[in-house]
C-alpha cells in the first residue's frame, strides 16, 4: 500500500510543461476582466449592489456587506478588472491571483441573488490558481525572471481538469430527471419567448427544439468529460464542447461561461501543445523545458489537501440526496451543484402579518422592497423568502411591532405542473431561524410534473 501511495505521489509531483497552465491563466484572467466591465458598462453594479434596501447573503456569511458608498463597489470592480489583467497577462500573479480571489470571493458572497453557477466556478478556479505556479509560461513575471523553470508539477493540470470534469460530469446527472426528458424548461421558455430567445429559434417547432436541447445536453455534458479523459479523443471532446458552448451562447446568452469553458477545456491537451502549435505555426523546432533539481517540492501536507479537495468537490454536490423531496421544488441543496437551467417556477406569494397586540392584519407586497432579480429569485428559493420574512421582522419590531407573525401562503407550479402549495401557510416563518438543516416548513410536491397544460392558479387565502 505505501508503495502505490509514494508512486502516486512521485505522478502528481511529476514535472510537466507549464505551457497549458499558461494558457488556462490568460483566458481566466481576462474572462474575469472582461465580465467585470461589462459589470460597469451595463450598470449592473448599482442595481444589484447599491440601490437594493437588503442584500440576501449566504448562511454563515451574515457579515458579508456591501461598501458603504457607490464609488467604493464600483471601485471593488474596477480591482477585479485590473486585477484579472494582471493575472492573464501574468505580471505580480502571486499576489494578484490571491487578490483576484479574495475580491471575487467578496463580490460573490455579497448578494445571492444574484448567483450562477459560472460565478461559483470562478471563484473556484481562482481558489486553485493561487497555490499553482501558472506564471511559469507567457508571462511578464517571466521575462523578469527567466531563470525560473518552465515546468509545473502534474497535479497543478490534472487538479483543473478535475475541477471541469466534475462540472460537465454532474450538469449532465442533474439533468436524468422526468422533467428535463420530457423537455422542460426548455419547452416552456421557447414557447414564452422573451429577450433570452434568439429570433432563430421561431423557425423550429418548439417541442422538437426542446428536446432537441435536452436530449443534446445530456448527451454533450455526458460525452464531454469522457472525450476529454482520454488522449486520443481529446479533439472529439473539445470539438463536442465548443459547439456545444456556442448553440448556449446563441439560445441562452449566459454571458462569459461559454468563452470561458472554451477557453478552459484547453487544459485536456497534453501540457506542451502551445508549444507545438507555435513550432507549426513558426516552423521551428522547440526544446522541451528541462527542470533544474529541486526545483519543485510538493509536501504530503499539500498532497492530502488536494485529494480532500477534490472528495469535497465530489460530495457536496450530492447533499441534495440528504433533504426529502425534489430538489427543483424545495431548492435545497440546489445552489453550488451544477443544476443549469433545469427548472422554471411560476408563483403567487402572499406574506401576511399579524399583531397579536391589536388583532390586526394585513399583507406586505415585497415589491416595494426588492430590485426586479431579487424579486424573481424570491420567487424561486425559500430561503430567500425566509431572509425576506426576517427583514420585515425587523422592521415591524423597530416600529413597535413586538411579535409580528408573518405567514406566507405561495403557490407554485414547477415546469407545467399543476398548481400546488409549496409553504406550509400555517407556520409562523417570524419565528423560524435560517439553518442548513431540512426546513419543515416547505411542503412537498403534490404531483410530480408531467404536462404543460395546467389549471391557473386557485385563489391563495
Amino acid at each position: 500500500m505505501r508503495e502505490r501511495v509514494e508512486r502516486w505521489a512521485a505522478h502528481l509531483t511529476t514535472p510537466v510543461d507549464a505551457a497549458s497552465l499558461g494558457i488556462f491563466r490568460i483566458v481566466f484572467g481576462l474572462m474575469i476582466a472582461w465580465d467585470s466591465v461589462r459589470y460597469l458598462q451595463y450598470g449592473w453594479i448599482d442595481e444589484y449592489y447599491v440601490r437594493p434596501k437588503i442584500h440576501f447573503t449566504y448562511l454563515f456569511f451574515d457579515f458579508v456587506r456591501p461598501w458603504p458608498e457607490a464609488w467604493m463597489m464600483h471601485l471593488h470592480f474596477w480591482l477585479i478588472a485590473v486585477l484579472g489583467v494582471l493575472v492573464g497577462v501574468g505580471l505580480f500573479y502571486r499576489a494578484a491571483v490571491v487578490l483576484l480571489f479574495l475580491a471575487y470571493a467578496y463580490k460573490f458572497l455579497l448578494e445571492k441573488s444574484v448567483y450562477m453557477n459560472h460565478y461559483y466556478l470562478i471563484a473556484l478556479l481562482a481558489f486553485l490558481l493561487c497555490w499553482m505556479p501558472a506564471e511559469r509560461a507567457f508571462s511578464l513575471d517571466r521575462r523578469r525572471r527567466a531563470e525560473r523553470p518552465q515546468t509545473v508539477p502534474r497535479w497543478c493540470v490534472l487538479l483543473l481538469r478535475t475541477q471541469l470534469f466534475i462540472v460537465y460530469f454532474y450538469g449532465a446527472i442533474a439533468k436524468l430527471n422526468p422533467d428535463w426528458l420530457a423537455g422542460e424548461p426548455m419547452y416552456t421558455y421557447l414557447v414564452r419567448g422573451g429577450p433570452q430567445i434568439p429570433a432563430i429559434a421561431s423557425h423550429f417547432p418548439p417541442a422538437l427544439l426542446a428536446y432537441a436541447i435536452a436530449y443534446g445536453g445530456i448527451l454533450t455534458d455526458m460525452c464531454v468529460p469522457l472525450l476529454l479523459v482520454f488522449r486520443r479523443t481529446v479533439p472529439i471532446g473539445f470539438a463536442f464542447a465548443v459547439v456545444f458552448h456556442v448553440l448556449n451562447e446563441i439560445f441562452l446568452r449566459i454571458g462569459v461561461f461559454s468563452y470561458l469553458m472554451i477557453g478552459a477545456i484547453t487544459i485536456f491537451f497534453s501540457p506542451d501543445w502551445p508549444r507545438r502549435l507555435q513550432q507549426r505555426v513558426s516552423g521551428r523546432r522547440y526544446s522541451a523545458p528541462t527542470l533544474p533539481p529541486g526545483s519543485h517540492r510538493t509536501s504530503w501536507a499539500t498532497l492530502a489537501f488536494l485529494h480532500l479537495y477534490v472528495l469535497g468537490q465530489l460530495l457536496f454536490p450530492l447533499r441534495h440526496l440528504l433533504y426529502p423531496g425534489r430538489v427543483s421544488w424545495t431548492e435545497e441543496g440546489h445552489r453550488f451543484a451544477w443544476h443549469m437551467k433545469l427548472r422554471k417556477k411560476e408563483s403567487r406569494i402572499t406574506i401576511h402579518v399579524f399583531d397579536p397586540a391589536t388583532g390586526r392584519r394585513w399583507t406586505i407586497d415585497p415589491k416595494a422592497d426588492l430590485i426586479p432579480r431579487q424579486l424573481r429569485k424570491l420567487n424561486t428559493f425559500p430561503d430567500i423568502l425566509l431572509q425576506y420574512v426576517h427583514y420585515k421582522r425587523d422592521q415591524l419590531r423597530a416600529e413597535g411591532i413586538a411579535d409580528p407573525v408573518i405567514t406566507v401562503d405561495w403557490l407554485c407550479s414547477l415546469n407545467g405542473a399543476p398548481w400546488a402549495r409549496l409553504v406550509d401557510p400555517t407556520v409562523n416563518l417570524a419565528e423560524v431561524e435560517s439553518t442548513w438543516r431540512h426546513a419543515s416548513w416547505l411542503l412537498p410536491q403534490a404531483e410530480p410534473g408531467k404536462g404543460r397544460d395546467r389549471p391557473a392558479p386557485p385563489d391563495a387565502r
